[in-house]
């Protein structure tokens, strides 16, 4: 009885850190389980081709296209441990994917014990935030960034010591250092700060008999001059120390900020990858429900009841719905920047969940009751996709979070084939005909051990290889060129649906279920065995 009741007693004492661990180790569970089984995405491929060529080459050259470098250097540095491969190469965003966990719970005293573990647990099980933990690219990092930025702000502003202020600036340093959207954060907290200072003021300015200084706003910037200066420095010499090459090309400095705002505004104006200004509303309904539907309520109730002065829950809402309306407008709409919006609507609907739930205990037992079930059963809306997406229907077109440029499953049973012809051939020096240009940048990475690949040969050319890589709609000319003993494998490098209403269905809504195959891009790989 007496271990019993110590035990309980250690429970009660470490149960923040036990409920920590706890969804940690969940998170980590889910981002590590076959992370190397779905084949590399088109843009995965194209980030693990630059990085190879780091870690071979010791080359790289920033290019906005393809986003900052910190996930080159990094990334490079684990291939130098753990060889290049796919898990490898997705190894890191699976790790700060998991320590979005526990750096929620240094949000604890604003969010509240029940908010905090709804918030990881949304972290660590939310569809977007999963998927794209379990992928070869940059939002995962800017999202890590952003908040452990947000979360050192918080810090200072109730302790006032410069290492957290130092803690941010570093912060957004890294974020800026991986990916250009940190500048829409940037944007937005400034203009956050900027409007509070105003507002402030003006009510300040605007009482008939103010009892403050009107100017205490103003005072109050002068006074934290050590303070912006801390951050503003450690911002720029982390951005210098990646955007320069560790010191070793000044010009990039300048050069960087200058080509990235010009290559996305260009971006933003041809609309490469468009859509219409509600393209993020649809998946966030069918990923993300009850994230949605409580940050609405926390919306609503935050605008009604203005007279309760809750700063922390009013940035959240100006950030959510500051961050829907600008990636809402930007042109270049794609679903991993889903996870920008869904990182302070997860925050607020933690909050909201939190408050409503312990008001609602004292005042209406019944309205608490509907909640519960109403947050039980979305939530559970919510898992089943969250696995159905990452387990199974990871290379399904139907599932909107997957990009276009995602390759089918089968993608990989070409590559084997490749690699076993090639076994029996002269391996890695065994000779690769591509005559399809599409599709270099998928190949650059899996066939980045093969030394003797044609690239763009000419259909008209001699084509005589050991192995032949053609886009279908060429395949029959190929054939009737080749000789006999050439066999065919038909695969494809990406598929997509064009959706149209009549494919949302209660089926569709729950288990993806099409009623009409996908377009695709399909590619045919002709092979050959050596004559015996």
């Amino acid at each position: 009885m007496t271990t019993i009741i110590r035990m309980q007693r250690l429970v009660k004492r470490y149960r923040i850190q036990i409920e920590m661990i706890t969804l940690t180790l969940f998170a980590a569970i889910l981002r590590l389980f076959e992370l190397e089984r779905r084949v590399f995405h088109h843009d995965e491929a194209a980030v693990g081709h630059f990085t190879y060529r780091l870690f071979t080459e010791g080359v790289y050259s920033y290019n906005p296209a393809f986003h900052g470098p910190f996930l080159y250097y990094t990334t490079s540095s684990i291939y130098s441990i753990l060889g290049d491969t796919i898990f490898s190469s997705r190894l890191l965003p699976a790790i700060f994917g998991v320590l979005m966990v526990p750096l929620v719970f240094l949000l604890r005293d604003r969010l509240g014990r029940r908010g905090t573990i709804i918030a990881a647990f949304f972290f660590a099980i939310s569809p977007s935030f999963l998927y794209y933990s379990r992928f070869f690219r940059n939002d995962i990092f800017v999202a890590f960034f952003m908040l452990a930025a947000i979360i050192c702000i918080l810090k200072y502003s109730d302790q006032k010591r410069l290492f957290f202020v130092a803690g941010a600036g570093i912060f957004i340093g890294l974020s800026a250092a991986a990916k250009e959207n940190t500048y829409i954060y940037i944007a937005i907290f400034t203009s956050y700060l900027i409007l509070t200072y105003l507002i402030d003021l003006l009510s300040r300015i605007l009482k008939k008999h103010p009892t403050k200084d009107p100017l205490q706003p103003l005072k109050t910037i002068k006074k934290e001059y050590q303070g912006i200066i801390t951050i503003l420095t450690s911002f720029l010499v982390v951005y210098a120390l990646f955007y320069t090459d560790f010191f070793s090309n000044p010009q990039g400095f300048t050069r960087s900020f200058e080509s990235a705002i010009t290559h996305w505004y260009n971006m933003h104006t041809t609309e490469r990858v468009g859509g219409p200004p509600y393209f993020y509303i649809p998946i966030l309904l069918l990923y993300e429900l009850p994230i949605v539907l409580f940050a609405a309520i926390g919306s609503l109730q935050t605008l009604k009841r203005p007279d309760r002065p809750d700063r922390f829950k009013r940035f959240l809402l100006y950030w959510t719905l500051t961050s829907l309306a600008a990636y809402s407008y930007l042109g270049e709409k794609v679903p991993w920047l889903t996870i920008h919006i869904l990182l302070p609507t997860i925050l607020l609907a933690s909050t909201t969940l939190n408050e409503t739930l312990q008001e609602d205990q004292k005042n209406n037992p019944r309205t608490r009751e509907i909640l519960i079930a109403v947050f039980i059963t979305t939530t559970l809306l919510l898992t089943l996709a969250s696995l159905q997406l990452n387990y199974q229907n990871y290379t399904n077109p139907a599932e909107p979070l997957i990009q276009a440029a995602q390759p089918p499953q089968r993608f990989q049973e070409m590559l084997n084939k490749i690699d076993e012809v090639a076994d029996q051939w002269e391996k890695y020096n065994t000779t690769i005909q591509v005559t399809d240009t599409a599709i270099e940048t998928q190949l650059l990475w899996y066939l980045r051990d093969y030394r003797n690949i044609k690239w763009r040969v000419n259909l008209d050319s001699e084509l005589n290889a050991p192995l032949i890589i053609a886009h279908d709609r060429d395949a029959p000319k190929i054939q009737k060129k080749l000789e006999n003993h050439y066999q065919r494998l038909d695969s494809a490098k990406m598929n997509w649906y064009r959706f149209k209403t009549s494919d949302i269905t209660p089926e569709y809504i729950l288990w993806r279920e099409m009623t009409r195959p996908p377009d695709e891009y399909g590619i045919v790989l002709f092979y050959r065995y050596p004559a015996e």
